[in-house]
């Protein structure tokens, strides 16, 4: 990203975390069911926790925790149901993304470059991976048969824009497997903010930066690239394809729906790469429009905008056709989780107010709100929906869990 649009972002976000704590927002969803209207349930505070720094990332829930790593360094699991803290890891670096739980380990990476590995039981480090000087691990690590994968990104303003790359670690060990540059010759650029997203084949898909503004079919094993395709032309504008791509069927194909700061959602067939549509939703930046990752519940794709119009599209699949548009009064940047009929979501802003922001639930069939918890702080990472949990941090604040009860 340009540095002075970085450099501000980082000052907003800086700001935050002297302000506040951050906060994971569970909310438990059971309940909803119920023949009683969802808009007449009630909020109860179930218990409250703490970390240092804002999350940004989503919280995992495995296991009976809640793992989320901190701006702060910090990284935590919590008890489910008390809001306990079992365990904590602190001098991390900062975290940005989102840990991933996988045969009993918990990994995480940081703007530091580091990828670790750490016990999920008890948080006993078990292997800290360094990725190369001067790059920042955006992307959240992504586990595939004992392969952990993650994208390299530049820091902060592209000071100073290093090499993008993929990288395929050993789950056990920590050892590299493979590594892939995406520009020839590993010239800087192109830098890997994307989650990798792997479908039923095991193909994974993956948002690539500029210049490419592009995304990339790879397998996850080997890290033997299969296509790339770019999305817009980016002519300097900055416009990172940086959210995670969501695998879709649609009329028999499958399609990799992918988003863009741009502010355009495109489909692209899996196989080939070729764009099978393209719809313009808002007009972005390089630090708004379409920069959450999209999400599907096998009828709509539901995308958030960060550019006005804030708030919620639902598209068919096969052609974009927008479905429904929900207004909101603050930008989300938060990836919205779809379950029993709701599209879930956190709403605030980075630039402006950061005492304001808010959990939201939606009608996926019509996109009318059921219900909204003011957080007093912006919600900007994508609730985790784990069975009847929706979990989802905040810039600062408590760890909060609240529980959806019905009236008697």
């Amino acid at each position: 990203m340009r540095s002075g649009a970085q450099r501000a972002l980082r000052r907003n976000l800086e700001i935050a975390q002297r302000s506040f704590a951050p906060a994971v927002l569970l909310l438990v969803l059971g309940g909803c069911s119920s023949p009683t209207p969802p808009e007449a349930a009630q909020f109860h505070l179930a218990w409250r926790a703490h970390l240092d720094g804002a999350v940004d990332g989503t919280a995992a829930v495995a296991g009976g925790m809640v793992f989320a790593g901190s701006a702060g360094g910090e990284l935590a699991a919590f008890d489910l149901q008390t809001g306990e803290r079992v365990w904590l890891q602190r001098g991390l670096g900062a975290i940005s993304d989102s840990p991933a739980v996988d045969s009993g380990r918990v990994f995480v990476g940081t703007l530091t470059a580091h990828l670790r590995a750490f016990r999920a039981s008890d948080g006993v480090p078990v292997w800290d991976w360094a990725g190369p000087p001067d790059a920042a691990l955006w992307s959240s690590p992504v586990v595939h048969q004992g392969v952990v994968l993650v994208g390299v990104a530049s820091p902060y303003g592209d000071q100073p824009l290093v090499p993008g790359r993929l990288v395929g670690l050993d789950a056990q060990t920590g050892r590299e497997r493979w590594t892939m540059c995406l520009l020839p010759s590993c010239a800087p650029g192109d830098g890997v903010w994307s989650t990798p997203a792997i479908d039923a084949a095991g193909t994974a898909f993956v948002g690539v930066g500029n210049p490419d503004d592009a995304v990339l079919a790879f397998d996850p094993v080997s890290g033997r690239r299969k296509w790339m395709s770019s999305l817009y032309a980016d002519n300097q504008r900055d416009l990172d394809v940086g959210a995670r791509p969501v695998v879709v069927m649609a009329g028999g194909r499958e399609l990799v729906a992918e988003p863009g700061v741009e502010g355009t959602l495109a489909a692209l067939d899996a196989a080939t790469g070729d764009v099978v549509w393209s719809r313009a939703l808002v007009k972005g930046s390089a630090v708004h429009g379409l920069i959450a990752s999209p999400a599907f519940d096998g009828n709509n794709l539901y995308a958030a905008s960060a550019s006005p119009p804030n708030g919620i599209f639902a598209l068919k699949p096969a052609d974009g056709a927008v479905v429904w548009r929900h207004a909101t009064p603050l930008p989300v940047y938060s990836a919205p989780a779809v379950a029993d009929g709701m599209v879930v979501f956190g709403t605030g802003a980075v630039f402006g107010d950061l005492n304001a922001g808010s959990v939201t639930a939606l009608s996926a069939a019509d996109g009318h709100e059921r219900w909204s918890y003011d957080t007093h702080s912006g919600v900007r990472s994508g609730p985790a929906v784990a069975g009847d949990l929706a979990v989802a941090g905040d810039y600062a604040g408590d760890i909060i869990a609240l529980r959806l009860s019905l009236p008697s």
